[in-house]
């Protein structure tokens, strides 16, 4: 029995029909988001849902949130006059909004703290002979001092 592939099997299936025509909207969607989105937006968002005539798009922080909001009437009417231009998909004509949201992908850890090198304590002690009476030549000479 060979096996076989989930597109196929969604496809044949009745139940799973409607499951994949709605896939296939966001598929298509997302393309044209792609197209629509600048670069650097596109790469850190998504089309993730489409929640009635309201198209979801998933952002990766909180500043690309943001920015999504301010280009988001130009991204809605992109995507109109998208559908407008092709009549085949007259669902994608229903599109009233959208909404961004926040889905962070990963966490990422914090950088580690790399230990700070030796101070160079003569140089320290040249930089405070060179200057006047002041709280900062008391401080680099405290520090130069320490490092002996």
């Amino acid at each position: 029995m060979a096996p076989e592939s989930i597109a196929r099997l969604l496809g044949d299936s009745t139940e799973l029909k409607p499951l994949a025509a709605r896939l296939a909207f966001i598929r298509r969607l997302q393309r044209r988001y792609r197209t629509l989105a600048p670069a650097p937006l596109a790469e850190a968002s998504r089309v993730c849902a489409i929640d009635g005539t309201t198209v979801v798009i998933c952002a990766a922080s909180g500043p690309v949130a943001a920015v999504l909001r301010q280009l988001a009437p130009r991204l809605l009417e992109g995507l109109r006059e998208t559908a407008r231009r092709s009549p085949k998909h007259s669902v994608d004509q229903e599109l009233n909004s959208i909404r961004i949201e926040v889905q962070v992908n990963r966490v990422t850890a914090p950088r580690a703290v790399r230990p700070r090198g030796e101070l160079p304590s003569e140089k320290l002690e040249t930089v405070a002979r060179g200057l006047a009476d002041s709280p900062l030549k008391e401080a680099l000479q405290r520090i130069s001092g320490r490092r002996r």
